[in-house]
């Protein structure tokens, strides 16, 4: 039986083309899998606290673990539980929300997540990730920030296999509805690869 972790980052609840791209992807992966399960961890309106140095210190003596590296290592085991992630991201300010910044900082641990040997290793091994991002703009052949950041975070980690889906144009109903009348098809054809 498989796991999907689905991380929904948007501050928006309604009108989230993300989040609806993400229910669309996962109502596909449910028919893939009927007797999987979908944990949801909600970052985008659930607050996530950011790094600060009494928990990087924390990272590295723990005595007395503190509610946030409790939290840091409650995320880190749904990570380690599940078989595939699904990231649903849209751009903000050219990058990603910061609470899912906030998410991966305290995610990406040394000895839990990543360890140094000639150089770093990611731990996440034998796990696929779907990215699904949602933007104003029409996007161009290149890779976005979002992708390029999110990429190099889960390589990290060592999650290699990364599916991409831009929802782009969303600032154009049109363009946009065009796009989500053709999801159900691209996300069936991301599932069979």
């Amino acid at each position: 039986m498989k796991t999907l972790l689905r991380i929904d980052s948007s501050l928006r609840i309604e009108n989230s083309y993300s989040r609806r791209a993400g229910d669309t992807f996962v109502q596909e992966w449910k028919i893939r899998n009927p007797s999987g399960k979908v944990k949801n961890r909600e970052v985008g309106t659930r607050f996530i606290p950011h790094l600060d140095q009494a928990l990087f210190e924390e990272f590295h003596t723990v005595r007395n673990p503190s509610k946030k590296l409790r939290l840091s290592d409650e995320l880190i085991a749904e990570l380690f539980a599940c078989d595939e992630i699904l990231i649903t991201v849209p751009m903000y300010n050219f990058g990603i929300p910061s609470s899912l910044k906030a998410y991966f900082d305290l995610v990406v641990r040394n000895g839990k997540t990543f360890r140094y040997e000639e150089k770093s290793v990611g731990l996440l091994q034998n796990k696929k990730a779907y990215i699904l991002s949602s933007m104003g703009g029409i996007k161009s052949d290149a890779p976005s920030l979002v992708e390029m950041h999110l990429q190099q975070i889960l390589n990290y980690i060592g999650i290699r296999d990364i599916v991409y889906y831009a929802l782009d144009g969303t600032a154009d109903e049109g363009y946009a509805r065009q796009q989500f009348n053709n999801q159900n098809t691209s996300f069936s054809n991301i599932l069979n690869k």
